[in-house]
């Protein structure tokens, strides 16, 4: 079982928007219109980043659970892909502030990772599988003495 889906995507969406406010006032002030502009694109791509795997995964993990990790992974690959295609479109531009969109991107990442943690450890999941054909039955244990 993997964690509920909906749950992890609202709370991450909910502490990236409470990190959104500060991140783009203190852009704008500190870097002007560029900066934040490439904050508000980092926190963009951070929201992207986790909301593609999460639905993936959730998807996979309720059609296919066998088929969790090659999902997961190669969910993970395609994003790391395209996100280092982006970066490198991303590379010379002049209306991208660097710093700006870095530490936006650092605190996204850490606020998604909050939420899964949170989530994680505060939702009830069998490490089990309890539908689970030939799953144990207290009924068919050996006879005692």
């Amino acid at each position: 079982m993997i964690v509920p889906v909906a749950r992890v995507i609202r709370l991450g969406l909910l502490l990236t928007l409470a990190l959104a406010v500060p991140a783009l006032a203190i852009s704008a002030g500190l870097r002007g219109g560029t900066g934040a502009l490439s904050a508000a694109l980092g926190l963009a791509i951070v929201v992207a980043f986790f909301t593609i795997s999460k639905l993936a995964v959730g998807a996979v993990a309720r059609r296919a659970p066998h088929l969790l990790l090659p999902a997961a992974l190669g969910t993970y690959a395609l994003k790391i892909a395209v996100l280092g295609v982006v970066l490198l479109g991303l590379q010379d531009s002049s209306a991208l502030d660097l710093p700006a969109f870095a530490w936006s991107i650092f605190g996204g990442v850490f606020a998604w990772m909050g939420a899964e943690l949170w989530v994680a450890t505060h939702t009830r999941v069998p490490f089990f599988d309890p539908e689970r054909p030939g799953a144990w039955d207290p009924a068919r244990r050996p006879p005692t003495r």
